[in-house]
């Protein structure tokens, strides 16, 4: 089983999946609401790593 993500980690994560999103819409010239932070602070590991696939980091 993989260990769990320390706080740094899962910060680093969460500010690059940040990143992403919000350079995404800036692109296609949609607001971006920073909120999504507070549902990014409170997922998961598995589901955080889901996300960043998702937004196309690692």
């Amino acid at each position: 089983m993989k260990a769990k993500m320390n706080d740094k980690v899962k910060g680093e994560l969460i500010t690059r999946i940040m990143v992403e999103m919000k350079s995404a819409a800036l692109l296609q010239n949609k607001p971006f609401d920073e909120g999504v932070f507070f549902n990014l602070i409170f997922m998961s590991d598995k589901e955080l790593l889901r996300v960043a696939k998702l937004c196309g980091i690692k």
